[in-house]
């Protein structure tokens, strides 16, 4: 009894190890998506026009956040 028990302790630990490491990345990918988006009012206020690949960058970045 006390083998299935930790058996189901290791399940469980390597579960919790997952949930954790999906959070920290889930916290760094909002962090990046935050920056992005502040870098690109910041960019808008200070320039005539965004370079087109900024804004294709900008665009495919809002799509992938919506995507999550």
């Amino acid at each position: 009894m006390a083998k299935n028990a930790t058996g189901i302790k290791e399940h469980a630990d390597r579960r919790l190890v997952g949930v954790i490491q999906r959070q920290v990345a889930e916290r760094r990918f909002s962090a990046l998506a935050a920056a992005v988006r502040e870098h690109e009012a910041r960019a808008s206020r200070h320039t005539v026009g965004a370079r087109p690949h900024d804004v294709a960058l900008y665009r495919r970045l809002r799509q992938i956040i919506a995507e999550a």
